[in-house]
């Protein structure tokens, strides 16, 4: 790592001043090796959070359009030969303050879609990106965390192109010197990628909810909690969110819907969301996947649940079901993201009654109601209306979420179509719609395609 250029971006958050004595280890071992450091404190900085505008993508290619210090964020990033994510692994994920900066590395790839790994992802908008490291720091040992942690970091390498990814997960309570050690061992490590076969491995299945979960009174209440950054437009997890939940209201449950705001940033905010999770005994989280996880806001409102049901006790156990979609043609993209809510269950207490994970979010629904999606010349979506009745009935008697829902909810869309065909139709059409998305604004070929943090373009 001699004369690198390193970004080393500081997740920590409050109350995580215990993991200090981790991170100057690290920030000594990157000095000792003679590199060009700039070092971020995340929870010092001010700056918002992605709101899935697209305008990085369809008005201002490459560059987000909020003018705030994630823009110089995300440059530091692309020019940089290595960046590393230190965090407090939460749940299996990264802690809220990383989550935050990278939903706005956004603009740093393309909205096209290409064909890598045998996998679906976004095309690179750079011809080099960073090597990734993931540095997570664990209280007390989770071989099941410390897992699902060193694989979203590659996942991250995998979408971000990068060219090569380690990640490491270490005990705060561990000596110094064992500290020291597996930190000069990741700087130099190169670890394999986690392509599907991986990934697959750690999706939530019938067999890991909790069988035979009635609690309390049913019908009871139910809690839809959205977790979409669209706020001021009708989202997908919304959509989805909403139709479960009207299915349940048909069935005598009393229901709340509240859709994830900056205000829970702040005490009042929090304390209103907290209100509304005690008042619930089935928790429904839907959220469209971002970065390989959960959006910025919705891994900050599990932060917040997970320390108030640590320290307050509860008569009976909540329930928790959770529904992801992505904008990739593969479901099995999601699983990282249901694992973590799976994980957030078992760390908090609560019954995990498992999850449905679907691709092609927005070609499916682009937050059109459910009645009018095939209308607006888009694939059918009968199995996913079919999958979502099926897990309403049985969250109404108390059940887990049938495995045929979640097969169904996975399943190609077009009937009979394979899936590499329907693939490769939907990367073509993706492609297609995002060109004439950025004309309405103006946006030409060479303008989606720019590099405005190229150093070349700097430099000239």
């Amino acid at each position: 790592m001699l004369n690198q250029k390193i970004v080393l971006l500081d997740g920590r958050g409050a109350g995580d001043e215990d993991l200090n004595s981790v991170l100057e280890i690290l920030i000594h071992e990157l000095k000792v090796s003679a590199v060009a450091l700039q070092y971020f404190p995340l929870r010092e900085i001010k700056m918002g959070s992605c709101i899935g505008c697209f305008g990085c993508w369809l008005k201002k290619p490459g560059i987000c359009l909020e003018a705030d210090p994630g823009r110089e964020l995300a440059r530091a990033v692309v020019q940089s030969d290595t960046t590393i994510l230190f965090s407090p692994v939460t749940f299996g994920g990264y802690g809220s303050e990383i989550k935050k900066i990278q939903d706005r590395w956004l603009p740093l790839i393309l909205p096209d879609f290409g064909l890598y790994h045998g996998e679906v992802h976004h095309r690179p908008r750079y011809s080099q990106y960073p090597r990734l490291l993931g540095i997570g720091i664990q209280r007390q040992p989770n071989d099941v965390e410390a897992n699902l942690f060193k694989m979203l970091v590659g996942r991250n390498a995998l979408n971000f192109h990068a060219p090569n990814y380690a990640a490491e997960v270490i005990l705060s309570s561990d000596s110094p010197g064992n500290i020291e050690q597996k930190i000069q061992e990741v700087l130099v490590r190169n670890d394999n990628f986690p392509l599907s076969k991986a990934v697959n491995s750690v999706m939530p299945t019938s067999e890991t909810a909790i069988v035979n979960a009635a609690t309390g009174k049913n019908p009871g209440k139910v809690l839809l909690v959205i977790g979409s950054p669209k706020v001021k437009s009708p989202s997908t997890s919304g959509v989805l969110g909403n139709y479960v939940l009207e299915q349940l209201k048909q069935r005598g449950w009393e229901t709340e819907s509240l859709t994830l705001r900056a205000s829970l940033l702040n005490r009042e905010g929090q304390n209103e969301f907290l209100a509304a999770i005690e008042k619930a005994n089935l928790i429904l989280l839907a959220f469209p996947l971002y970065i390989d996880s959960l959006p910025f806001l919705m891994m900050k409102s599990l932060e917040v649940m997970g320390k108030h049901l640590s320290a307050h006790s509860q008569e009976s156990p909540k329930r928790l079901v959770a529904i992801v979609n992505n904008g990739f043609p593969e479901a099995h993209h999601n699983a990282i993201a249901l694992a973590i809510c799976q994980q957030f269950a078992l760390d908090t207490g609560m019954i995990w009654l498992g999850g449905l994970a679907m691709g092609a979010g927005e070609a499916l629904f682009g937050g059109f109601p459910i009645e009018e999606t095939e209308r607006g010349g888009r694939p059918p979506v009968k199995h996913i209306l079919q999958a979502l009745e099926l897990t309403s009935q049985a969250l109404a008697e108390g059940k887990i979420v049938p495995p045929k829902a979640s097969k169904l909810m996975a399943r190609t869309p077009i009937p009979l179509m394979p899936f590499s065909l329907w693939r490769w139709l939907f990367i073509k059409l993706a492609n297609q719609r995002w060109r004439s998305l950025a004309a309405v604004n103006q946006v030409g070929e060479s303008e989606l395609l720019a590099q405005p943090y190229a150093e070349v373009e700097l430099c000239g």
